[in-house]
């Protein structure tokens, strides 16, 4: 669906940053070879948190769970479609170690060390999404 938000609106979605009991974080390949988390729009009635849950079930095929519940970051961008997004992002974790690819649009993901990840992220706002978290992380312990 596209929508046109150059009157300044601003569509919402969330995603998760997805880390498994191996300390690896879970990155997909868009199939135009961007690497990115799993993240998606927000369906009618939907908590941020539903959709992040849901999308990367979608994307990735993993169960997730947000321990505290609680945002970690948001991130706003214009895609190629000039629509205005501001994504919230979540701090997930599963059990899982591989994904199980669902879509087209991601025929490739995986689990990668952070400092892999931090190399293969295409985007800068994913590489400092992730730097913060793991920071977040290093004050936690």
């Amino acid at each position: 669906m596209h929508r046109d938000t150059r009157d300044g609106s601003v569509i919402e979605g969330a995603g998760g940053v997805v880390f498994n009991g191996l300390g690896e974080v879970l990155l997909l390949q868009h199939k135009n070879g961007a690497w990115v988390f799993p993240k998606g729009h927000l369906d009618p009635g939907e908590t941020h948190l539903d959709a992040a849950l849901r999308e990367v079930e979608e994307e990735a095929g993993i169960e997730a769970s947000c321990p505290n519940g609680v945002r970690t970051e948001t991130t706003t961008y214009v895609n190629a479609r000039g629509e205005q997004r501001r994504i919230t992002w979540f701090h997930l974790i599963t059990d899982a170690t591989e994904p199980t690819l669902r879509e087209p649009q991601f025929p490739c993901g995986a689990f990668f060390s952070p400092e892999s990840a931090l190399q293969k992220l295409s985007f800068p706002e994913d590489r400092t999404l992730l730097r913060a978290l793991l920071e977040k992380a290093g004050s936690d312990t």
